[in-house]
């Protein structure tokens, strides 16, 4: 059954919507003590381009938005890990299967 967002459910989406800023993974390397195959894990890149990230030079590449935002909810996640419920990730998770 379908219904119409309330104001509050609203006032939510706005201040969301430009959610998360960006977190560069230089920036979240100096947060949490992962290796670069995590990194990888986290942001859904290869470990060659997390290398080509953290490099210098020519060689070195600029994160996409779409990681940099990944990072940024990863760090939210973990950082309030105590006070998530596992259900409200479940039923976020359903809802982008469709279900």
């Amino acid at each position: 059954m379908k219904s119409y967002p309330s104001t509050r459910q609203w006032e939510l989406f706005h201040l969301y919507k430009h959610c998360p800023p960006p977190l560069p993974p230089m920036a979240f390397t100096q947060l949490w003590e992962v290796s670069y195959t995590e990194l990888a894990t986290l942001t859904g890149a290869s470990r060659s381009t997390i290398e080509h990230w953290f490099s210098s030079g020519s060689s070195q590449r600029e994160p996409s938005e779409r990681c940099c935002r990944r990072l940024a909810e990863v760090h939210l996640l973990w950082s309030n890990s105590d006070r998530i419920r596992p259900s409200l990730l479940q039923s976020w998770c359903r809802l982008s299967q469709g279900a």
